[in-house]
């Protein structure tokens, strides 16, 4: 029998009736000799209900605490499927993080996986249980617990396979990787393999099917990965080390609204003092462009629109535009293929489309425009790029 992890997501959990389905499916394959072990995140938006629950006791508390409370949504979800699966005849166990063996580092809501031991995961599967992991915690070196973040849950699954050197099929409520939203463009193209980097460079460029942290372990350890519609019944997307399987130069094109343009002229310092600044503050920052204009030097750099106020009290002289989203192209074709900066500006020139920046990697090109105009942008390049 051959190890398969497998992991839903919250929408797929998210009632009674979805984990009864969920596991029929768990069930299905243990019966055609697998040995399955499931990663599920919390029912429906319970991660947002415990924090709002949290804020009207204390407005600010504890991360530690918080971490405590948020993690109970998984114990929830996977208790209850492990229920389901033994209504269904077949033996099952669900564990936390720590008694999954996930041993974390790092900030409390944030933290980073250091290692996880799954001796008492592979006992259990000699036993031929199902095993039902909860994920996006795991249990720090104090013995404190500790979530992984948002999309935590998909980097968990994505561990466990890495240690147990299987594949890891992440199931969600859409199709597979498609080269534009569907929600957004119903004629967007679903792919049905992508590489590793251009995943990652999708998801951190706003797409939103699987965390980018999961894609960067998986690459690391070889874990090919399958995103697919939680019913099972449709083919979804295969991510591996096969770059461009389809041949295609641009694989998709995504966004990110609430974006923070941030100006500043530089007086009396200089640019490193003011990242490091921003840096001590906690503000992360994106796009960076800087300008001398008769020795004046003047900066631009992007963020987000919560940390405003947080920009603001570092000191004086910024200048905010806000409304504004990123919006990019990407395929990992663009290092062979000359030629595709040059139709994205030529298509921005023939439709007098103003733009705030740019910024490029080896595989895409990222504009910063105005909200109002970002999906006429997109179906712009959705057009050129046949996508």
């Amino acid at each position: 029998m051959k190890n398969v992890v497998m992991k839903f997501g919250g929408s797929s959990v998210a009632s009674i009736e979805k984990i009864m389905s969920v596991a029929r499916i768990l069930v299905k394959r243990k019966r055609d000799l697998n040995n399955v072990v499931c990663v599920v995140s919390a029912m429906g938006d319970t991660t947002d209900i415990l924090i709002k629950k949290a804020q009207e006791i204390n407005k600010k508390p504890q991360k530690r605490e918080l971490d405590v409370l948020m993690s109970t949504g998984e114990l929830v979800s996977s208790s209850l499927l492990a229920m389901a699966v033994e209504s269904l005849g077949e033996k099952a166990i669900s564990l936390s993080g720590a008694q999954a063996g996930f041993k974390t580092y790092g900030r409390y809501g944030f933290s980073k996986i250091l290692d996880v031991d799954t001796k008492y995961i592979e006992e259990k599967l000699i036993d031929n249980y199902i095993v039902i992991v909860a994920g996006f915690q795991g249990v720090n070196g104090i013995g404190d617990t500790t979530t992984l973040g948002r999309g935590g849950s998909d980097t968990s699954a994505v561990a466990l396979a890495a240690k147990l050197g299987c594949d890891c099929e992440i199931y969600t409520d859409v199709e597979g990787i498609y080269t534009v939203d569907p929600r957004f463009y119903k004629k967007a193209k679903k792919l049905s393999s992508i590489s590793y980097e251009e995943t990652m460079e999708m998801a951190h460029l706003g797409a939103k099917v699987i965390d980018p942290r999961a894609v960067e372990l998986a690459q690391k350890y070889e874990v090919k990965l399958y995103i697919a519609l939680n019913t099972c019944n449709v083919l979804g997307t295969v991510i591996d080390k096969e770059e461009n399987v389809e041949k295609s130069i641009i694989r998709g094109v995504s966004s990110i609204d609430n974006i923070l343009l941030v100006n500043k002229k530089l007086e009396n310092q200089s640019i490193a003092d003011l990242f490091s600044e921003l840096a001590k503050n906690g503000v992360n920052i994106d796009v960076i462009n800087q300008n001398i204009i008769e020795d004046e030097v003047y900066v631009s750099f992007t963020s987000v629109i919560e940390e405003k106020d947080t920009i603001n009290s570092i000191g004086d002289g910024f200048n905010f535009i806000e409304n504004v989203s990123k919006v990019s192209v990407i395929g990992n074709a663009m290092r062979t293929e000359p030629g595709v900066a040059a139709r994205i500006f030529d298509v921005l020139n023939a439709n007098n489309i103003k733009f705030y920046q740019v910024s490029t990697s080896e595989i895409s090109v990222s504009i910063i425009v105005d909200t109002v105009i970002k999906e006429k942008v997109m179906k712009l390049f959705i057009r050129e790029f046949d996508l």
